[in-house]
């Protein structure tokens, strides 16, 4: 009998494979390729076409970060009389957060990114002539533990990233209008503290984390897409032209999916992500995406999602506006403007975020089934030109 997109086995392999057998995956690390050349064998024996094109990209989103943290802090440190050294250093903080937090232009991650990571892309043509791409995405790269993740603050998490955010380009108009005069010292010395615990907690990450398995984050992700892609070998698209990315260092700012925007043309694209897909809670299509910035999600895309939702009540398929965790692979996708919509089984949280916990057994088959399922019915419609 020939396998149900809604079997989810295959994909349960490839979990275990990437949490069990080879286990954390951090970004640049030895494991997140030995990830990367396991997938990809996976998919050369479904015979499809695969290649891994390398990028340079860090370990840690907490570097660019916090080193834009310090930089907000750093003022205090001068002598009230050198205001302009001051305002500099207020202003280049301010700076660096807009551009980072722009997913487009980010001087200091480039800056930063000194060592190996690699995609994963493979590409299946369909059975008669292209009229559209989709672009299926997860990433393979796992997160590490830290207390901003603990299970009492990790719902708090976004809100704790936009204070931080206000609070950075505040102090850079505190210092450059407001410095020197008694009345702004008490919100510029509150604003420093605020910003102080916040680089504590990213240190204490990189100090005292642990790499977690990520079977939910996001093996789960990778297996669906994968095993979506080498299924659809068997029977290709009619008149779409499938394009499966695993990314490499996404849990370090999204670099392999940028990586991936700057060395492809992909003008008029879809990308369809997966992340997070092994929960047993609702399946969310995420209709806007970001912390700092926000973008909205394809207009087509969501109305096809709606669609399957309508369709197959038993999927558990519905919207999220503001969806937990940072951002998406499909994020630098629509910062510029991009055609992207992620699908995510999250309800106000995501089950086991970045903890220890984020094992195999803490999988839920039947979450793999739906988001398989869904993304199926997804392809379908879309070659039918339900999106366009």
């Amino acid at each position: 009998m020939a396998a149900r997109f809604d079997d989810p086995g295959e994909a349960m392999e490839v979990v275990e494979l990437l949490a069990s057998e080879i286990g954390p995956r951090r970004p640049t690390s030895p494991e997140e390729f030995s990830a990367a050349l396991a997938l990809a064998g996976r998919l050369r024996g479904a015979d499809v076409q695969v290649d891994l094109e390398p990028f340079s990209g860090h370990a840690s989103f907490g570097y660019p970060f916090g080193a834009i943290i310090a930089t907000a802090i750093a003022p205090v440190l001068l002598p009230r009389r050198l205001r302009r050294a001051r305002s500099a250093l207020a202003l280049a903080a301010a700076a660096g957060l807009v551009l980072e937090g722009s997913l487009t232009h980010t001087p200091l991650s480039d800056a930063i990114a000194r060592r190996k990571s690699q995609n994963l892309v493979a590409t299946l043509e369909p059975s008669g002539s292209p009229e559209r791409t989709l672009c299926l995405m997860a990433h393979m790269d796992t997160s590490r533990s830290g207390l901003i993740f603990h299970p009492a603050l990790v719902g708090f998490l976004g809100r704790w990233i936009t204070l931080n955010s206000v609070l950075t380009l505040a102090l850079a108009a505190g210092e450059t209008v407001a410095a020197g005069r008694k009345w702004s010292r008490v919100p510029l010395t509150a604003g420093r503290a605020i910003l102080a615990a916040g680089l504590g907690l990213l240190i204490e990450r990189e100090l005292r984390g642990s790499d977690v398995p990520g079977a939910n984050d996001n093996a789960s992700g990778s297996a669906v897409a994968l095993t979506l892609m080498a299924r659809s070998a068997a029977k290709p698209p009619a008149g779409t032209r499938l394009v499966l990315v695993i990314t490499g260092c996404e849990e370090s700012g999204t670099l392999g999916s940028r990586a991936f925007l700057d060395s492809h043309k992909t003008e008029g694209w879809l990308f369809l992500n997966f992340d997070n897909v092994g929960g047993g809670g609702t399946l969310r299509y995420l209709r806007r995406e970001g912390v700092i910035t926000h973008w909205d999600a394809d207009e087509g895309l969501v109305r096809v999602a709606e669609a399957v939702a309508r369709r197959r009540p038993e999927l558990r398929m519905d919207a999220e506006d503001h969806p937990a965790g940072l951002t998406y692979d499909t994020s630098p996708v629509q910062a510029r403007g991009g055609r992207a919509l992620t699908l995510s089984i999250q309800d106000g949280s995501i089950p086991n975020l970045h903890r220890m916990t984020d094992t195999v057994a803490n999988v839920d088959p039947g979450g793999l089934g739906r988001a398989l399922t869904a993304g199926a019915e997804m392809i379908a419609a879309i070659d039918r030109g339900e999106a366009d």
